[in-house]
């Protein structure tokens, strides 16, 4: 046997370890060298997250960023051109257009769609998908559209124009 062989077996205990003796975080532990082999026992490498879920979220949080943003603005600028069309007709008093008012109407529906539909939906679809970071991202989200819309537009308010819109 060579000198390398020998010095490393005299190295290795010889004696077990016996029942009586406390066990320690070394002797629990699987040994790494079985036999003077090292042990091929695959380790277990934890999967990186799916990249689709993160795209998903990804995608849901700018489309309610950016979507409510937009859709606040067009909200904006339609009501300005109600404005305007009344401003400029001859009759104040006058009832506005009925494509005017079906504009407006359009663009309230966009808002509440993508200002409390989005993150709500994102929220829903996180606690089904088990994502616990994302569910609490969704639901802030959520508080943080739908507190100063319902403060600008109380709720009855909201649905009674909900109501005139789709009504007639």
């Amino acid at each position: 046997m060579s000198p390398k062989k020998r010095k490393r077996r005299k190295d290795r205990p010889t004696a077990p370890v016996s029942a009586t003796a406390p066990r320690t975080r070394e002797a629990d532990a699987p040994p790494a060298r079985t036999g003077g082999r090292i042990s091929r026992t695959p380790v277990v490498v934890a999967d990186p997250p799916d990249r689709r879920i993160t795209l998903l979220w990804v995608v849901l949080t700018l489309v309610w960023a950016l979507g409510t943003f937009l859709a606040l603005a067009n909200l904006l600028f339609t009501a300005m051109d109600l404005q305007d069309a009344a401003v400029a007709a001859a009759d104040p008093t006058a009832p506005a257009p009925q494509e005017a008012m079906d504009a407006v109407g359009n663009a309230l529906v966009w808002v509440l769609v993508l200002a409390l539909g989005v993150p709500a939906g994102g929220a829903v679809t996180a606690l089904v998908l088990r994502r616990r970071i994302a569910a609490i991202g969704f639901t802030a989200a959520l508080v943080l559209s739908a507190a100063p819309l319902l403060w600008v537009m109380p709720p009855a308010e909201l649905w009674d124009a909900l109501r005139a819109h789709f009504g007639g």
